[in-house]
């Protein structure tokens, strides 16, 4: 452990003794090592140069993430007050084009896989999205291989995107407002509205998706009742929206209880008890599954 600890950016927790304030807040780090006395954070400055497997390994049998995975862009400008990623991976850092579409070929032809998901905290706010799909499609187009998304903003999700998209295959989106009420959503600065989400789910379903996956928290700061009961409103809204376009729509909803991290802006606030976050849970489940 000695030896790795003299590795830059390598942290050997054992090394040092972590001190807290009554609130359960970091109050200091005191190394016990007098020749390691702190550890300095590395970041890679240029992706371009990031080395990345030209020959993924293939499982054996069927797994979740069964696709190319191509890193676009790390990092994240937006600071979502929840998110750890969005702080740890600064700054943002984006692959040209040209070097995703080398990968892409690459992997394709070492893999044989028939989809490809470009990856990033925010895939949606990647400088040139657009001609970037336009590009790759024009390589996969003909070969029947789809390109995904993980979750996106609701606000990034435009025409353009949704209509490149489908082109081969629908491969579904997933959405993520986090928030119930555009109060909350303030609070923890993901500045998207009800508009953005509702105007997002005509254009999806007109485009002729059957199913959107919508990302929530509960136990965020702030929370009041009315928030747990504008996640149950805003998904029947959702829904309603979506069958006027498709009679056959379903949203699905994904509600997970926000989990305080080091280094975001909520990262000294108490984490909602086991039996509140279980109560929450139900009132809002017994508003929204019969209609969603």
């Amino acid at each position: 452990m000695e030896r790795l600890a003299k590795i830059e950016g390598v942290y050997i927790p054992s090394f040092f003794q972590v001190e807290y304030q009554p609130d359960g807040r970091i109050s200091q780090i005191v190394p016990l090592n007098k020749d390691i006395l702190h550890v300095s954070r590395r970041v890679f400055p240029d992706l371009e140069k990031g080395a990345f497997p030209s020959r993924p390994i293939l499982p054996f049998m069927e797994v979740i993430h069964d696709r190319l995975n191509i890193e676009i862009a790390r990092g994240c400008t937006r600071g979502c007050r929840f998110c750890q990623a969005g702080m740890i991976y600064r700054p943002l850092r984006e692959r040209s084009p040209r070097k995703i579409l080398d990968l892409m070929k690459c992997g394709l032809e070492n893999t044989g896989y028939d989809e490809v998901s470009l990856l990033s905290l925010s895939t949606g706010d990647y400088t040139c999205i657009d001609p970037l799909i336009s590009s790759i499609l024009d390589h996969t187009r003909e070969r029947r291989i789809a390109v995904s998304f993980p979750s996106l903003r609701v606000e990034t999700l435009t025409p353009s995107l949704i209509r490149q998209v489908q082109e081969v295959r629908k491969t579904g989106f997933t959405l993520a407002p986090e928030a119930g009420t555009e109060r909350l959503r303030g609070v923890i600065n993901k500045g998207n509205t009800e508009e953005d989400l509702l105007s997002t789910i005509q254009q999806v379903f007109s485009a002729g998706w059957r199913l959107v996956k919508l990302y929530f928290m509960i136990g965020l700061p702030t929370e009041e009742d009315k928030d747990l009961e504008g996640i149950a409103s805003l998904c029947q809204k959702a829904l309603k929206v979506a069958r006027r376009s498709k009679g056959s729509a379903q949203i699905n909803v994904s509600v997970s209880t926000f989990i305080p991290k080091a280094t975001p802006r909520f990262n000294g606030k108490p984490r909602a008890p086991s039996k509140e976050s279980r109560e929450s849970t139900k009132s809002c489940a017994g508003t929204w599954i019969v209609t969603v």
